[in-house]
């Protein structure tokens, strides 16, 4: 070892090791911000991003939503025809079962006066 590594440090060394360190240290927090400043732009170009493609979600969602209602509404329509239709039929099946036998007893009745009567 030479006689300078041994020999104690003047404050003149102390200063200049300080300063040494203090423009490595801007230096090195310099790049950090450097570093941390790309990290907030991109942060920030992907919340965009994001922001973006939730909108044009969310507008998708929202049209699909209104072709289902119109569907919907369109289904009940034809549903409610449908059963409209049915109603009927079973409406006159019904009036036809009440009215049917009496008919057929009428001609009965009609028939048999018609056969008791004497021939000409």
């Amino acid at each position: 070892m030479s006689d300078l590594d041994c020999a104690p440090a003047t404050k003149a060394d102390v200063v200049a090791v300080k300063s040494e360190l203090k423009s490595e240290l801007k230096s090195e927090i310099a790049g950090v911000k450097a570093e941390i400043s790309g990290v907030k732009s991109d942060l920030a170009a992907s919340t965009r991003r994001l922001a973006h493609e939730i909108v044009k979600t969310n507008a998708r969602i929202d049209r699909l939503s209104d072709d289902l209602r119109g569907e919907m509404r369109g289904l009940r329509g034809d549903v409610s025809k449908t059963m409209d239709v049915a109603v009927s039929r079973m409406e006159t099946l019904w009036r036809e079962s009440v009215l049917l036998p009496r008919v057929i007893d009428d001609h009965d009745r009609r028939i048999s006066a018609l056969e008791a009567r004497p021939s000409r």
